[in-house]
């Protein structure tokens, strides 16, 4: 074969005669994975959860007591084109004799948080790429090894979200939530799930990308605003400010985040509140009291915050105390 450019790059170079040994094997093998996860994180402008909105479910963590949360199965792409896949069954695929064969994952249900501190501490729900080595051989030295790598995961519970400035590198953060000093969970779980974003072009990111949707909880009905039993809605009866959820976003240098929200008929009047957290320091904010029904929308401005920054941001509701409570449904949360 002559080379013609087209087969020259990473990888094993072979001539006659040659004593073929295990690393370069292992060489092949590194090269087309890495190969491949190259060309995945050339597509990405954000990793993250593959899901359209944070209305989709996978990967979302879930409370199941004080002690334990759930992982729902899902896949996630992360900065450096690893693919994190979480299967629905963890259990074993197949025997080790099938080419397809995979051993037992590790849980992602009813998991132990395992936190106790001495005060009210938030945690983080991180995901990581990881592998599994099985299938156990001996060589002629009768020295044991393992043969097969398969990918994999790991969850764990750390008082850092994963992706956030040197720690967790290339990882992803699902979730967080406050635990008490007996080790129980308080309030509720935040979602924290990035949505994986590709670039529509191969391009250095830089400056306003136009209008980007980061959150959205829309539902399908016949009668959108008098379907009282439809549970996608936010509510309310504080006549203060209470959170409804929360998620991560990357800035990129947009200067608008505009919101569009539904009221029902049956809503009293109120407030929806937006605002950003870095870290712990914050807010920045914008809010909209609304006093009619049907869509209501209202932008703000967002320009002072980092490029290249994530942040969290909280989804508050109030009424204005002169009715029983105020709801919300139908929201979309959009950057231009």
């Amino acid at each position: 074969m002559v080379d013609s450019g087209l087969n020259i790059g990473a990888g094993s170079e072979f001539f006659d005669d040659q004593i073929i040994r295990k690393e370069d094997l292992q060489n092949i093998e590194y090269t087309k994975i890495k190969t491949i996860r190259d060309t995945i994180a050339a597509c990405i402008f954000q990793p993250g959860v593959a899901i359209a909105s944070l209305a989709e479910t996978a990967l979302q963590v879930i409370y199941v007591d004080n002690k334990h949360f759930t992982v729902n199965p899902g896949t996630a792409i992360d900065k450096y084109g690893r693919i994190i896949y979480v299967p629905d069954d963890t259990s074993a695929y197949g025997s080790d004799s099938d080419e397809d064969y995979h051993p037992v994952w590790p849980d992602r249900e009813n998991i132990a948080h395992g936190q106790n501190p001495n005060v009210v501490t938030t945690y983080y729900v991180n995901i990581y790429y990881d592998t599994q080595q099985d299938i156990q051989k001996s060589n002629d030295l009768g020295i044991p090894y393992y043969t097969r790598i398969y990918d994999s995961y790991r969850i764990a519970v750390e008082d850092f979200e994963a992706g956030s400035g040197s720690f967790g590198s290339g990882s992803i953060c699902l979730a967080n939530f406050q635990v008490n000093t007996s080790g129980e969970i308080i309030y509720s779980i935040g979602d924290l799930r990035s949505v994986l974003q590709i670039r529509t072009q191969a391009v250095t990111v830089s400056g306003s990308l136009g209008a980007r949707t980061v959150y959205e909880q829309i539902s399908i009905a016949t009668e959108v605003l008098n379907n009282v039993a439809n549970p996608n809605r936010f509510s309310t009866t504080s006549t203060g400010y209470a959170r409804q959820e929360y998620f991560a976003y990357m800035h990129y240098g947009q200067s608008l985040m505009d919101v569009q929200f539904c009221v029902p008929t049956y809503s009293d009047i109120g407030s929806l509140g937006i605002s950003f957290y870095d870290t712990q320091t914050g807010p920045i904010s914008g809010s909209y009291s609304y006093t009619t029904f049907g869509i209501n929308n209202f932008s703000f401005d967002i320009s002072a915050l980092s490029v290249g920054t994530a942040y969290q941001v909280r989804i508050w509701l109030k009424r204005d105390g002169t009715g029983a409570a105020t709801y919300v449904r139908d929201i979309v949360i959009s950057v231009s």
